[in-house]
């Protein structure tokens, strides 16, 4: 009989083991998308450019004893896209509107065109690549 309460009690010490090593098995496989730095979001500093700097220069009329506001919108300047930014804008442009994708520079070939990959957010897998030629503005669509 104790020989048994002894087995058993290995037994259940082997499960209870078991069923944590398979829970942090499974935490460790849920991943997450990674999104490669090069990657260009453009919402990021959307805030920043559709903010002006505003200025108010009062100015008084002694006659009428009235104020005139009058505002002078000084926008940042845009800062010059880089040629990965372009190619990834000529892929959005044909890949259309879509949130539950992101795109990733997978290279780039000898004659320096962009080779860019179409990537699913939750799966992280491709869903299509494009050979971007910046200068002309042409791309290859690989599924």
């Amino acid at each position: 009989m104790k020989k048994q309460l002894i087995i058993v009690s290995i037994l259940i010490i082997v499960a209870i083991i078991g069923i944590l090593l398979a829970r942090q098995i499974m935490k460790d496989l849920k991943y997450e998308p990674t999104i490669s730095n090069n990657v260009v979001n453009k919402n990021v500093n959307s805030v920043n450019n559709n903010v002006a700097n505003n200025t108010t220069n009062e100015i008084n009329n002694d006659n009428t004893n009235s104020v005139e506001n009058v505002v002078i919108d000084n926008p940042e300047p845009e800062k010059p896209k880089t040629d990965l930014e372009k190619a990834i804008d000529i892929v959005k442009e044909d890949w259309g509107e879509d949130e539950f994708v992101y795109y990733a520079e997978d290279g780039k070939t000898a004659s320096g065109e962009y080779i860019i990959c179409v990537r699913d957010k939750a799966s992280t897998a491709a869903l299509a690549w494009y050979t971007v030629n910046i200068e002309e503005g042409t791309f290859v669509k690989e599924r």
